[in-house]
């Protein structure tokens, strides 16, 4: 039996209707799931009105598909909810040069973290020692109502305030396959009114920090002849990059951004093009993905690059490292009936770590489209065509 790919030549310039039969053919989908992708009004205002809050219609973009990617073994068309078409032309041409992505989450260091203040505290290593003290305590009654998420370790950490000094109680759990916004916030309320009784100190807010996700690495590695690009001139005059001409281009570009926190946002927007597109896809809250990577990017102390790309042998060499706070089951995935499929059907992930990679992957590939177009065509004449 052929094994399926998505690969597909010319897919772009295919029809609506088209692109759903080849996207339905690859993915075996439903008749359920066709209809859904087919209704471009699947939030009908009895579903508007069930979510909530003052809605008075719906906000369009559109869902795109990149082809020719491959991450870990596997082809997919990647489905994208963004405004820009470059975005997607971008990440389909650059999937078919980077290959196959490797990608892997740390399940180490990999959580979501509940907050808990306690201020107006007078003795604070008394009240640290307590509540280490009751760790195991403290941890069991965050876990009594759950059963696919879990608290495994807690810290306090002390802050002198202008008002006074305060104790931040950090609450370390492991999701599932939630994104866990809920449940951090929810556990926090739950351990609340105990650090209360344990210290003697008013509780202030219990509450998710955004800086948390499932840590997760993607890697690509290109033969330096599938970096050769060639355009045409505005004069019909045809300008050619060897691969190493383009290898050279890019590493300039990295190790700018390395240096310079400036160019270094810019550098990792590219990268949230194309993590952003699946995360809205997906149901997932893109916005808790771009805040969390803000910060880890400058976890040294200096904004940096979320990706590095070196030389080797015959080879350019990306990696990216970056947070991905992503879930496949609870908040608003349900709500949507297209993020449902497109998780069970079209991606067919098993886990949120599993969509996690794809969506580090997207973003490494992304990150190369960009490069490329930079150290090559620029960006103006790139973007072009789709304006």
């Amino acid at each position: 039996m052929e094994k399926k790919t998505s690969a597909y030549s010319g897919f772009h310039k295919l029809l609506i209707k088209e692109r759903l039969k080849v996207l339905s053919d690859f993915c075996d989908l439903s008749y359920e799931t066709i209809q859904i992708f087919e209704d471009l009004a699947t939030l009908a205002p009895e579903r508007l009105v069930a979510i909530g809050e003052n809605p008075i219609s719906n906000y369009e973009l559109p869902l795109r598909l990149v082809n020719y990617f491959q991450i870990n073994k596997k082809w997919l068309y990647v489905p994208i909810a963004v405004e820009e078409a470059s975005v997607v032309a971008g990440a389909c041409y650059a999937s078919k040069v980077c290959g196959e992505v490797s990608a892997k989450v740390d399940k180490s260091k990999s959580y979501v973290v509940g907050q808990v203040q306690l201020i107006e505290v007078t003795d604070p290593e008394k009240a640290k020692n307590t509540i280490l003290e009751n760790k195991r305590y403290l941890l069991d009654k965050a876990n009594e109502k759950h059963n696919f998420s879990r608290a495994y370790d807690l810290e306090v950490k002390e802050f002198n305030l202008p008002l006074g000094k305060t104790l931040v109680v950090n609450l370390f759990i492991d999701p599932g396959d939630a994104m866990g916004t809920a449940v951090a916030s929810e556990m926090g309320e739950v351990i609340a009114p105990e650090l209360t009784k344990l210290t003697g100190y008013l509780y202030n807010a219990r509450i998710i920090s955004n800086y948390s996700g499932r840590l997760t690495w993607a890697e690509v590695r290109i033969p330096l002849d599938r970096l050769a690009r060639e355009t045409k001139t505005d004069d019909n005059k045809t300008m050619r990059w060897s691969g190493e001409e383009v290898r050279d281009r890019i590493l300039w570009l990295y190790q700018w951004a390395e240096e310079d926190p400036d160019r270094a946002v810019t550098h990792n927007k590219g990268i949230m093009n194309g993590v952003d597109g699946v995360a809205l896809a997906t149901g997932n809250d893109w916005r808790a993905v771009e805040i969390a990577n803000a910060r880890y990017a400058q976890r040294t102390g200096q904004y940096k690059p979320l990706s590095k790309w070196y030389s080797e042998g015959d080879f350019l060499v990306g990696e990216l490292e970056m947070l991905i706070p992503c879930g496949i089951v609870g908040g608003e995935i349900k709500r949507f009936p297209k993020a449902e499929k497109i998780i069970k059907e079209v991606l067919k992930v098993r886990s949120a770590d599993e969509l996690a990679e794809i969506m580090a992957g997207i973003g490494l590939v992304q990150n190369y489209a960009a490069l490329s177009m930079l150290a090559t065509i620029g960006i103006s004449k790139g973007h072009r065509p789709f304006r």
